[in-house]
């Protein structure tokens, strides 16, 4: 098989540096998950079935940040295409996980470098509302940038 671009053929699908540096810290701080699992829609990065959380760590290149993504100068219609598509899935993913009554959180790239503590925090913060049966709203969890794009009046019709 040939390769055509060096960088792309380098580009992991899981265990990115990302990935790694949130699980290392809520394994540190003693939360128990499931990885990458394939068992659920989307594969989420990190899900927790007991309680009905999934994770997912979006990179702001694959999933189109709105702030981050640059548009390639070369191919640029499979680039846009590609793209939208995999940001149609987001949707799709997050929709099935609302209407299965699952909380779902989503953290851009970026909020993990820049604001890490932050997105631990709001993990755990989750995890432990609803393993104490506290229950959430898992709406409010949804991004911004999905929310234009789902009907949440009743997105499982």
């Amino acid at each position: 098989m040939v390769v055509k671009n060096k960088n792309l053929s380098k580009v992991h699908g899981k265990d990115t540096k990302m990935e790694v540096k949130v699980r290392k810290e809520l394994w540190h701080r003693g939360l128990r998950y499931r990885k990458n699992y394939r068992k659920l829609l989307g594969t989420p990065d990190i899900a927790f079935p007991s309680i009905k959380l999934v994770i997912f760590l979006d990179s702001c290149f694959w999933h189109g940040c709105p702030t981050h993504y640059k548009e390639p100068k070369s191919n640029v219609e499979f680039w846009r295409n590609k793209i939208k598509r995999n940001r149609e899935r987001d949707k799709e993913q997050t929709e099935h996980y609302l209407c299965e009554e699952w909380t779902i959180l989503r953290f851009w790239e970026h909020e993990v470098n820049k604001d890490f503590n932050r997105v631990i925090e709001e993990i755990i913060k989750t995890h432990t509302e609803l393993s104490g049966h506290h229950g959430i709203d898992a709406e409010s969890e949804v991004e911004e940038f999905l929310e234009q794009d789902i009907d949440f009046g009743n997105p499982c019709d």
